[in-house]
């Protein structure tokens, strides 16, 4: 793929596409960033845009659910290549208001799906979520049953669909469903468990933990490894719609997580449960088959939590 057309990253200032952009230009990718900066932080891109080629990134500070707009900037660019990132992750805010998220998850990436199909785009991520997938326990794979129980689940689906529908439309299209499943690593953006967990140690080091819930099991993905998959699948997809979890293959509880951030903090840390911070509705386990990822890629990302964790310590030290 040598083609000179810049990639455009979209949500780039945010948690997983800060970390897309780093691995992008480590590839000599040009990038167009495009972030509204209402969750990324534009320094999260700062120290990529300063390590670059001249050039070879910039940042655009853009609303995709302005379709006028986003058609514009797809025109002016005509990207080779586009990994849309923005949305509404943080599941608490959108089932606090849902038209938020269907208008930046669905019409937003209709937006960009209409514009890239506009420009002649080629290839294009979307990133889905495990939470697309009915509640069971095991590992999930990509074809196990279908049923989002909350709006940002729902919102994640019908953008799938959405890819689908282009890819019928422009049976050229490389296009590649991401299912992410729980990221972690630095320069988060949400008030997801661990960077709340790290944000009461470091105001209160000697206090108990208010924490909810510790017992569901979830995936946990070291960011910068997901961020590798993301650019790699975009790079080896094939025409059509390929969907794919991106994910470990493996669960751990909340407890083991705060067991491992107590080892490695070298004393244990105690948590009382907070009632206020348990949710009503809670998927008891999140678990991704990644067979499919490993046939693609010929790898997966690092299950080792403590590893990933102690990475995470020493880029955001307690």
């Amino acid at each position: 793929m040598s083609d000179n057309r810049p990639w455009f990253v979209t949500g780039a200032a945010g948690f997983l596409g800060s970390h897309v952009i780093d691995e992008c230009l480590r590839r000599g990718r040009n990038i167009v960033a495009i972030d509204n900066l209402s969750w990324g932080k534009a320094e999260h891109l700062a120290a990529a845009q300063q390590a670059a080629q001249p050039g070879a990134m910039q940042l655009v500070v853009a609303d995709i659910r302005d379709a006028e707009g986003t058609a514009k900037l797809f025109a002016r660019y005509r990207p080779q290549a586009v990994i849309h990132l923005a949305a509404l992750h943080y599941i608490p805010a959108a089932i606090a208001d849902p038209p938020l998220a269907v208008g930046i998850n669905v019409q937003g990436t209709e937006s960009v799906l209409s514009a890239a199909a506009a420009a002649g785009v080629e290839r294009l991520y979307f990133a889905s979520t495990g939470d697309v997938y009915a509640p069971q326990e095991g590992a999930l794979r990509e074809d196990s049953p279908i049923a989002p129980f909350n709006i940002y689940g729902l919102t994640k689906l019908m953008g799938e669909q959405l890819v689908a529908l282009a890819a019928r439309n422009r049976p050229e299209l490389c296009a590649v469903v991401g299912r992410l499943f729980n990221l972690y690593g630095p320069r988060e953006t949400n008030p997801h468990l661990l960077p709340e967990i790290l944000k009461q140690i470091r105001q209160r080091p000697d206090a108990p933990l208010q924490l909810g819930s510790l017992w569901p099991r979830r995936d946990m993905v070291p960011v910068m490894e997901a961020a590798r998959a993301v650019v790699e699948l975009v790079e080896r997809a094939t025409p059509g719609v390929t969907t794919v979890n991106v994910a470990t293959g493996q669960a751990r509880t909340m407890q083991q997580v705060v067991d491992l951030l107590g080892e490695l903090r070298g004393r244990p840390l105690v948590v009382e449960t907070d009632p206020g911070r348990i949710r009503a509705v809670e998927r008891p386990h999140l678990q991704a088959d990644v067979a499919k990822l490993r046939s693609i890629l010929g790898w997966t990302p690092s299950a080792d939590l403590k590893q990933g964790l102690a990475a995470l310590l020493k880029a955001e030290p307690l």
